[in-house]
């Protein structure tokens, strides 16, 4: 069976047609080889997935359906890695993986920067598309950890505390290369283990949100 493009085609839909933009019309046309009249899904990021119809240079709406959000919520508090190449390959792993929220924080011992706000977004559309998920992952910050929303759970290689149970939303906090400094952490956040090895920053966030998504908590 052939492969069914996914697309993010930003609502609200109002017509019983949708048009592309030229980078989707490329990738279908000269990438995929998709001819008119094929199938395709779409989403509008925010909950809504249908099936419809390639024209050349829109899509025909079809069925439709609206996903629910998974529970709990899950967002990533993480230190931008020094390296673009592994700034990307976090956004895209964490929107592939279905994380709701990535917000960049700001540590005393962190040495990467924020990507551009324009790039991020572009990396976590590809990575929606290619995952086929129905919920754009939102990417915010810089922050503090001060200003991050509680309960927090902060990856701690030493970390012993257990996750709270029964939690709407988690915020997990992935520091930088040179960890996070005590007196940055505030005192009321949870400090979990994510393994028994010292991990890169992306590497952690990763595992992180694979256990918070799965079916068992940590």
């Amino acid at each position: 069976m052939a492969h069914v493009p996914h697309l993010y085609l930003p609502g609200p839909w109002t017509a019983p047609t949708v048009q592309l933009d030229d980078r989707q019309k490329g990738h279908l046309t000269r990438v995929l080889r998709r001819p008119v009249g094929v199938v395709v899904s779409y989403t509008d990021g925010a909950g809504i997935s249908g099936e419809g119809t390639f024209t050349g240079s829109t899509v025909v709406r079809g069925d439709e359906r609206i996903v629910g959000r998974r529970s709990p919520e899950l967002c990533l508090a993480v230190a931008p890695p020094r390296s673009n190449d592994r700034v990307r390959f976090l956004v895209e792993k964490l929107a592939e993986l279905g994380v709701d929220e990535l917000c960049w924080i700001t540590t005393r011992f962190g040495q990467g920067t924020p990507p551009a706000e324009q790039k991020a977004r572009a990396w976590a559309i590809g990575a929606l598309e290619q995952s086929r998920g129905a919920r754009l992952m939102s990417i915010s910050g810089p922050l503090g950890l001060d200003e991050l929303d509680e309960p927090l759970l902060v990856g701690d290689l030493d970390g012993r505390d257990a996750v709270p149970a029964g939690l709407s939303r988690y915020t997990l906090v992935i520091g930088p290369e040179g960890g996070l400094h005590d007196q940055e952490v505030p005192h009321h956040a949870a400090r979990i283990a994510l393994s028994e090895r010292v991990l890169r920053t992306e590497t952690a966030a990763i595992v992180g949100a694979a256990a918070l998504l799965g079916d068992n908590v940590l």
